[in-house]
């Protein structure tokens, strides 16, 4: 339990900065916006090619992979009927909230939480693979459409057909997959490069998190009938669909199913939150769910991992 309280603990820690500049007023909201894009455009690309440069392809392209996007797609669902027919939303919320009920952090929470609990990093490349090959590329192409219409501009059908293909990170995952596949050798002058590139992404992302707490409303002060629906799907009704999949359903053996719920109850990754600032959608709800998940997911993954251990 010590490697993801420390993982937990950085990730908070930087948090804590970004209010503390914030509040300190060294940065503002100028500077959300800006560490935002930082992150989008430049540090995001980066770290994805390196994940999944090195990432092992027979754990990606198995069967838990399918039991990982059921899951996803089944919570995703359960909250477009919810956003559509009770809470009455337009697309581009509805996109934001999407992504807040099933796109877990599977970079900073993953890995420390896979590293203690599953004792292998390398679960976490599937649900990566998912989110930025399939859920992103999707939910980005609306955002992006709904941004050029809201500015009055005129979008052709190849203009939204290749807009996953001009995703800087989705780039960067077909890069990372191409390099794999190949085993193309690269420079170390050249990789270290695209390290050092790739450091700016999640502290970038932590620290205008952490201007948004303190310049934008407390936690809470929006639908919270909402907040707390889709922070529950997330924590809870996302890994416990994964889990009777992979148990009853697909009766995968015991260190898959434990990894594909665990995988699942992550919390809400930050990238939600950089997506909704550039696409200026429900940047409030991403903000709280974010908030809330990343404290329940502690305990929401315990518990996973117990029931898991007990159905076998």
């Amino acid at each position: 339990m010590g490697d993801v309280l420390s993982g937990f603990f950085t990730i908070w820690f930087v948090i804590g900065i970004g209010w503390l500049m914030a509040h300190l007023k060294v940065l503002d909201h100028t500077a959300q916006g800006v560490l935002s894009k930082v992150s989008f455009y430049v540090g995001l690309p980066a770290l994805l090619f390196s994940a999944l440069r090195v990432a092992e392809l027979e754990r990606i392209f198995s069967l838990n992979v399918i039991v990982s996007a059921l899951a996803i797609f089944i919570t995703l669902g359960v909250y477009l009927v919810l956003a559509s027919t009770l809470w009455k939303r337009d697309w581009g919320h509805r996109v934001i909230g999407g992504f807040c009920s099933c796109y877990v952090n599977a970079n900073n929470m993953g890995l420390p939480i896979a590293a203690y609990v599953l004792q292998d990093t390398s679960w976490v490349a599937p649900i990566l693979l998912i989110q930025v090959i399939f859920l992103q590329p999707v939910g980005l192409s609306i955002l992006d459409a709904l941004v050029a219409r809201r500015h009055g501009q005129t979008t052709s059908w190849w203009y939204n057909v290749s807009l996953p293909l001009r995703n800087p990170m989705t780039l960067g995952v077909a890069a990372g997959l191409v390099a794999n596949l190949l085993e193309l050798p690269l420079p170390g002058l050249l990789l270290g490069t695209i390290d050092l590139v790739a450091g700016i992404s999640v502290p970038a992302m932590l620290v205008a998190f952490g201007i948004s707490l303190r310049t934008g409303p407390l936690p809470g002060r929006g639908n919270v009938a909402e907040t707390i629906s889709v922070s529950a799907l997330k924590v809870i009704f996302q890994p416990l669909v994964g889990f009777l999949l992979a148990r009853f359903v697909f009766g995968l053996d015991p260190v898959t199913t434990l990894a594909v719920t665990v995988m699942a109850g992550l919390p809400t990754a930050q990238n939600v939150f950089v997506f909704a600032m550039r696409g200026d959608q429900s940047v409030q709800l991403a903000r709280d769910v974010i908030f809330i998940t990343s404290l329940a997911s502690i305990p929401a993954v315990t518990a996973m991992a117990a029931v898991v251990n007990a159905a076998f």
